[in-house]
């Protein structure tokens, strides 16, 4: 379905029993909602319902006008979360809020900005609590070979940097599929955000949330393995958990052991 809100048309899918706590999810800048087909079908195994979209610029969301390029930010995209909600579940307070990547940063500032209002954080692949500085640099680099070259080149070299070695088979394919559908402007957007956030100050909003930071062992996109661990160590309900042999995007590379790490999560 679609969603239309203040700014943006939202590719929205709400899934699931309706009256059983609601998972929301939070897809990796350049994916999309198809990112979770496999998670949120255990989830609804598992007994949750599910609400999935794609961010701004990517997949079927309609894309940011260069006028608001520059201008949006991860509060920004909170308040996408919640239009959405009052839009398909009005009546429904999250049980559960998962992101991948960018999504993770997404899921622990949603937390932030409601505290006490979901039960369950997963931050999966999320780049820090506060932006790399380290990494701007890349980033304009990625931003000048999409504008230069298309999609297709950036969309190869993130998905080999995603899913390093080994991988099932079909998952490079799936994960190719997704990013050439993002777009110059909902990656010029989303990739501001990420260089231009700072939320370790705000650590002690999260109270009463159970926080899961999970990574992939073979996961380069994030930094050093330590800055996650210390950052689980600083959150009062924060855990941390590592998937062996799983690159930056667990739900793909790693399915059935990431969806079982969820679902014994949720249940704990």
């Amino acid at each position: 379905m679609f969603i239309q809100t203040e700014t943006f048309s939202f590719n929205v899918l709400y899934e699931g029993n309706p009256n059983a706590p609601l998972v929301i999810l939070s897809h990796a800048l350049m994916a999309n909602l198809h990112l979770w087909d496999s998670t949120v079908l255990a989830l609804h195994v598992a007994g949750y319902s599910t609400i999935r979209y794609d961010h701004v610029g990517h997949g079927s969301t309609s894309r940011p006008t260069e006028n608001q390029i520059g201008k949006l930010h991860f509060d920004d995209f909170c308040l996408d979360i919640e239009r959405i909600i009052s839009a398909v579940a009005p009546e429904r307070t999250p049980f559960a809020i998962i992101g991948c990547s960018m999504g993770g940063v997404l899921a622990i500032r949603y937390a932030m900005l409601h505290p006490g209002r979901v039960k369950k954080v997963v931050s999966c692949g999320a780049p820090g609590i506060n932006s790399l500085e380290e990494s701007k640099p890349k980033w304009a680099e990625r931003i000048d070979l999409f504008t230069r070259e298309g999609v297709a080149p950036l969309a190869e070299l993130t998905v080999e940097r995603w899913i390093p070695g080994p991988f099932p088979e079909g998952v490079r394919d799936e994960a190719l599929k997704q990013t050439l559908e993002c777009t110059l402007e909902g990656y010029r957007a989303c990739a501001d955000a990420i260089v231009n956030y700072k939320y370790r100050d705000e650590l002690g909003k999260l109270q009463t949330e159970d926080v899961m930071i999970l990574v992939g062992e073979k996961d380069s996109a994030i930094g050093p393995k330590e800055l996650s661990v210390e950052l689980a160590s600083e959150i009062r309900g924060g855990r941390f958990m590592e998937l062996k042999d799983c690159g930056h995007v667990p739900p793909l590379h790693r399915r059935k052991e990431f969806e079982k790490v969820i679902v014994d999560f949720f249940g704990s």
